[in-house]
């Protein structure tokens, strides 16, 4: 992918109203370099991987709740179309963002990555969803944290979780 697309995607992306202090476009970010750092490790096709994880999550900025895959894959679909992005690699982001099928390797990078990102990233970001989206219940993110790191099916990547993982859980136990 060149950078010219590259740029406009990350643009695009980073123009929607993401939440309070940016958090889900932080997220967004981190989530596309766990997920390149996997991808060396694993393979599976660079620009999926890249350009999944910098949609993944943009259906979050209309709703905020379950449902949110499936506007954010209509969202990338139609603006990957539209900058003529490759129309065989659009359906393969398309897989990866709807989080339904994870035959594809780059679909299970990005769930790992994804879940990486809650236990490994901005703990101020982390201390925001679980404020406000778990409401604070120690239940919901224990459950969170533990779902969170049983998707992480790399044994190199939950290796680099580990440590994060149980001091959260500590810290919410």
């Amino acid at each position: 992918m060149d950078n010219k697309i590259r740029k406009q995607i990350e643009e695009f992306s980073r123009s929607l109203k993401w939440g309070p202090k940016d958090f889900y476009w932080e997220h967004t970010l981190r989530v596309r370099n766990l997920a390149l750092i996997i991808q060396k490790k694993v393979c599976g096709d660079r620009d999926v991987v890249e350009i999944s994880a910098l949609l993944h999550d943009i259906g979050k900025t209309k709703l905020l709740a379950p449902g949110y895959e499936e506007i954010s894959a209509k969202l990338a679909k139609k603006f990957l179309e539209k900058v003529g992005f490759d129309k065989n690699k659009i359906l393969r982001i398309i897989e990866c963002i709807k989080y339904e099928n994870f035959e594809s390797i780059e679909a299970r990078i990005l769930r790992a990555a994804d879940s990486m990102s809650l236990i490994i990233g901005d703990s101020e970001g982390r201390e925001w969803y679980f404020k406000n989206i778990l409401k604070n219940d120690k239940i919901r993110i224990i459950d969170e944290l533990k779902k969170s790191f049983s998707e992480i099916e790399f044994d190199f990547a939950k290796r680099l979780a580990s440590k994060d993982y149980k001091r959260l859980l500590r810290k919410y136990q």
